[in-house]
């Protein structure tokens, strides 16, 4: 219990500072994209990515605080880096971008300080000057392809897992990773979630909300998008598993198709 809630005090500027000393230790390079500035305070929070294994062909996006007070992904991360041959492969590229959305992070809250829901990717936002983290997101992803694209979220309000997919049909990857995760929490099996039709066992497919991972699965930059809805009712450190967990299990996925495209 200690633990979690020496995490649950994380600042934006510990976890950035965390993941870098990690990144050092583990040879991980850490890209300076943007930053935003809090308007109030003047205060400049600095926007980065990471990458591992930046020479591996296979790409891997893992995207975490698009939503501050969904803490459980940017609070996922540490874990990830510290422990590279439990939950990394040196064949696949990961591209990390902790925290997208830093001012929320810090507010414990949905929206960043200007009042802006930074889940959305769109031609509108991209001009707009209240969603610069946005934009340096998307400068620096733009032009990159990736095996799998993999959003965390949590739904603060349920105890229940459940998630977001962009294809018509979806891949058994998906019904996998639904699968593993009754280890931890129950899935959310009703047929519609939020008014949006779902499978009914915890799937909401073909949905098109312009989100990011929506976005970059309809350009053809991810071939596999997922968005992940954690039970936010649950402890930290169940969160944080289920995390962990999905990423091992893309991580298969991604090495079986790297084996796939070789034996062809």
């Amino acid at each position: 219990m200690k633990n979690e809630n020496n995490l649950l005090n994380y600042s934006y500027a510990k976890l950035i500072s965390k993941l870098i000393k990690l990144g050092h230790l583990h040879n991980y390079s850490s890209k300076l994209i943007g930053e935003e500035i809090f308007g109030k305070t003047g205060l400049i929070y600095p926007l980065y990515r990471f990458t591992i294994n930046p020479t591996a062909k296979a790409k891997f996006c893992i995207i975490a605080g698009v939503h501050g007070y969904e803490i459980a992904g940017p609070l996922t991360m540490p874990a990830l880096f510290a422990n590279p041959k439990k939950y990394l492969n040196k064949k696949i590229c990961y591209y990390v971008y902790p925290v997208i959305n830093p001012t929320a992070f810090d507010l414990r809250r949905r929206l960043d300080d200007d009042g802006y829901d930074l889940n959305t990717l769109n031609k509108k936002i991209l001009k707009n000057k209240g969603f610069r983290e946005i934009q340096a997101f998307y400068q620096d992803i733009k032009n990159k392809k990736f095996e799998v694209l993999i959003s965390i979220h949590e739904d603060i309000d349920l105890n229940k897992f459940y998630a977001y997919i962009f294809e018509k049909e979806g891949n058994s990857i998906y019904r996998k990773i639904i699968n593993s995760t009754r280890k931890y929490a129950e899935i959310l099996n009703k047929n519609r979630i939020y008014g949006t039709p779902s499978d009914g066992k915890g799937l909401i497919i073909n949905h098109h909300d312009q989100s990011i991972e929506d976005r970059l699965y309809c350009k053809k930059q991810a071939k596999i998008s997922l968005c992940t809805e954690t039970p936010g009712r649950l402890n930290l450190s169940t969160r944080i598993s289920i995390n962990l967990n999905n990423i091992q299990i893309l991580n298969t996925y991604i090495l079986k198709q790297i084996k796939n495209n070789i034996a062809t």
